[in-house]
């Protein structure tokens, strides 16, 4: 949706198979791997002026790098925590306000139920863009309700190459 916006891209993934989806599928400008590429080094090189949007699903070591990188004036917007398994106990880290000031950015968290009044909106723009080929997506669905219990691990140990979903027969 930011490459449709005018956007340039920029994906972090982990390994070299979600990398290239990255690139290949999603059509991303640029796509590094955290597991193995120098992260500050590359987002520095694809990023010289800085990180203007960061849509952080990860927390952890991966945010805490991009945030090093942020642009003045930049926004970021927490959707999720996937580094993260277990929140007890709380986990510490880097802060984060000193590149908040100095950068002058906003931080914001975004939850979907917030958006709920615009979901027609959505869900017709979104599928315009799906019909059209402009916007594409990968799905992980696994068959039946025996696999729901071990699911969200997976996501955590990174075995999912799309939304994970479970079908319910």
């Amino acid at each position: 949706m930011a490459k449709l916006s005018g956007c340039q891209t920029v994906g972090i993934a982990g390994g070299p198979a979600k990398v290239a989806q990255c690139r290949e599928l999603f059509g991303y400008d640029e796509a590094y791997d955290y597991k193995s590429d120098d992260l500050d080094s590359a987002l520095g090189k694809a990023c010289p002026r800085g990180i203007d949007l960061y849509f952080d699903n990860t927390g952890g070591v991966i945010s805490d790098i991009v945030l090093g990188r942020l642009a003045v004036g930049a926004r970021v917007v927490i959707c999720g925590t996937a580094s993260f398994s277990t929140w007890d106990p709380w986990p510490n880290g880097p802060r984060v306000e000193r590149h908040l000031l100095v950068k002058r950015a906003r931080m914001q968290g975004f939850v979907i139920f917030d958006y709920a009044p615009r979901y027609e909106e959505a869900v017709s723009r979104l599928a315009q863009w799906v019909r059209d080929g402009r916007l594409r997506y990968s799905e992980d669905i696994q068959n039946g309700i025996e696999h729901a219990p071990g699911a969200i691990a997976g996501l955590y140990r990174g075995e999912n190459t799309g939304k994970r979903l479970i079908k319910i027969r």
